[in-house]
């Protein structure tokens, strides 16, 4: 007879978890205080931007850092209710994507958007984007309040941020050094990439975002310096 083996507990550090809260981004440091909690155990965690459902995972990265400031906390154990209402505003959110890309062509606006995210509790929707330029979303953010009835808050992010926001691959076939551990943004140039006899193709060298990879100041001093540079 087969014997069925309970999910491990999940080792917290200093009171700390690994926790699922976005699929496409690496888990998030959550505080746990007194809960004991299992792997794939869904729970309600609190972040600045509202409570979100997420799962509790012993699959966090060998480099997870806990927040410096005030992070994510547990605040308890998901109920049947709570799945309902995620899976509720996980198709909202996907419907609030398509309509925003759709009015944004419409109104003719040079404006990209990311991400929009809906917390389980009120009546907000968080739309994460990016513009070259000042622009006036003011008619776009009408257009998503009276279409569903939330209050539309408009955030611009930068175009790394946003692909930190939204995670992915690199052409390393591991996820982006922004969404695992880096904790801020270093400045990369050209010279860079030909201190260490790289292809200038711009398709080759620029990462999601569009600029320059991020990996490319990471080994940069392990190359020697050219003439020109020395002088």
């Amino acid at each position: 007879m087969l014997e069925l083996v309970p999910w491990p507990v999940v080792p917290a550090k200093d009171d700390w978890v690994p926790v699922m809260v976005d699929p496409d981004l690496p888990p998030l440091a959550c505080h746990a205080g007194d809960l004991s909690l299992h792997h794939g155990e869904s729970i309600v965690v609190e972040t600045a931007d509202g409570s979100f459902l997420g799962r509790v995972t012993v699959f966090s990265p060998t480099n997870f850092k806990l927040p410096r400031r005030q992070g994510a906390k547990v605040v308890r154990r998901a109920t049947a209710e709570d799945e309902k209402r995620h899976e509720d505003t996980f198709h909202l959110e996907r419907e609030i994507e398509r309509f925003l890309r759709r009015r944004t062509r419409e109104l003719e606006l040079d404006l990209h958007p990311f991400k929009v995210r809906l917390p389980l509790s009120g009546r907000k929707a968080v739309v994460y984007f990016s513009a070259e330029k000042r622009i006036d979303f003011r008619p776009l953010q009408r257009d998503l309040g009276r279409r569903f009835r939330r209050r539309i808050e408009m955030r611009s992010l930068g175009v790394r941020d946003g692909a930190r926001l939204c995670g992915g691959l690199g052409p390393c076939g591991r996820c982006l050094c922004c969404t695992t551990f880096m904790e801020r943004f270093h400045s990369v140039t050209v010279r860079m990439a030909k201190r260490q006899n790289l292809s200038l193709n711009p398709s080759k060298i620029s990462g999601m975002c569009g600029r320059l990879m991020c990996c490319l100041a990471h080994e940069v001093d392990q190359y020697p310096d050219s003439p020109r540079d020395r002088g």
